[in-house]
């Protein structure tokens, strides 16, 4: 059963499975869905990740001190990308922290909102800080593209300009909704937040469209998790569990995104602050471009003249780039002597060469 608020039976929408939860696969025409997130603007049902409010006067001070990026120094209206570490510098869960006038949103992948809401009580033991499951009492719509802006008008209007993990308090007919610029298809993401019974409509209103006359109108296509899928891994954007788990320290994926090093203390500090002092990491989040038809699973081998290189996290169909693109860990010594690499696939190893990310020209 999907975990949304949202009705999809009408749109032709695919339900199954996608990486072990129910989901909204595609809209019966997926190479549309792709096109309009590149021209135009397309929307997608996040409401089954995982949400968590933040309350009480140390909020900002305590979520500061333990996670890997800059919070105290906010203020409502701005976020920030961070992750939760363990004390050996390993990722439990990354996020996405929105600062509001009287509390903080905190966005995590399904499945990860009880795990880092455990972790984080573990270590509140003196702090006025109270941390609540919001899953359920939220909808998320995200609404990318290139005209993600204008199909968002169409709630309450253009929306002031928004720097990368900004947000904003709209309403619409009566219902309040949080509007925040993310990062999740290398174009221009919005994430909206909005009271789960509320969600259906707000839903049917973004794809009536928005626009300044009858030959301007942008609606948003409804799109899938396989089309978000395949935008990420072209944008080379890691996500939590597959490509970032227990085995990966953030300088290896998402250091310039997810870390300071001038905030001072957090858990899992040392590490980190240990490999970017030793150079870079032995091994590094790569693209991957590989030949044949057959898509290599999770985990599979990535081998140089015979010896261990790596793995893969996510391979997926390109768009943008016509054949198997993947992301993976790739060994940095195996990438410096050049050459290609061959991939473990059913069948057979399959030659694959390191690509430049993102795999499409993201435009000015």
């Amino acid at each position: 059963m999907l975990e949304t608020a949202i009705s999809h039976d009408d749109l032709g929408a695919v339900a199954g499975d996608f990486q072990g939860r129910p989901a909204v696969l595609h809209y019966g025409d997926a190479a549309a869905e792709y096109r309009a997130v590149r021209t135009a603007a397309g929307m997608s049902d996040l409401s089954g990740r995982g949400k968590l409010r933040m309350t009480g006067a140390d909020r900002q001070r305590f979520l500061h001190r333990v996670v890997t990026n800059d919070v105290e120094q906010l203020g409502a209206g701005e976020g920030v990308y961070a992750c939760m570490l363990t004390p050996q510098g390993k990722i439990i869960s990354d996020m996405t922290v929105h600062v509001r006038g009287e509390d903080l949103l905190i966005d995590v992948e399904p499945g990860m909102a009880d795990v880092l809401r455990d972790t984080l009580d573990r270590y509140a033991l003196m702090d006025d800080v109270e941390i609540t499951d919001v899953t359920d009492r939220y909808g998320l719509i995200g609404v990318s593209g290139r005209r993600a802006d204008d199909c968002i008008s169409g709630l309450a209007g253009p929306l002031p300009p928004l720097p990368p993990g900004g947000n904003v308090e709209i309403e619409w007919n009566g219902v309040p909704a949080t509007v925040a610029r993310t990062h999740r298809t290398g174009e221009r993401d919005y994430d909206i937040y909005v009271p789960a019974e509320s969600a259906d409509e707000i839903w049917k209103t973004l794809l009536a469209g928005a626009g300044d006359g009858e030959d301007d109108v942008v609606s948003c296509v409804p799109i899938g998790y396989e089309t978000l899928e395949v935008l990420r891994v072209e944008a080379g954007i890691p996500r939590c569990a597959v490509e970032l788990d227990e085995r990966i320290i953030p300088n290896e994926a998402v250091k310039d995104r997810a870390v300071s090093f001038t905030k001072g203390c957090y858990i899992g500090q040392e590490p980190v602050v240990m490999m970017e002092h030793r150079g870079r990491p032995n091994r590094l989040l790569s693209g991957l471009a590989i030949e044949g038809k057959t898509l290599p699973a999770r985990n599979a081998v990535i081998r140089k003249d015979g010896k261990d290189a790596g793995w893969i996290t996510t391979a997926v169909r390109g768009r943008a780039v016509d054949g198997i693109i993947a992301l993976g860990f790739v060994r940095r010594r195996s990438m410096a002597s050049g050459g290609p690499f061959e991939v473990e696939v059913e069948g057979g190893p399959a030659r694959a060469e390191i690509a430049d990310l993102p795999f499409y020209d993201p435009g000015p």
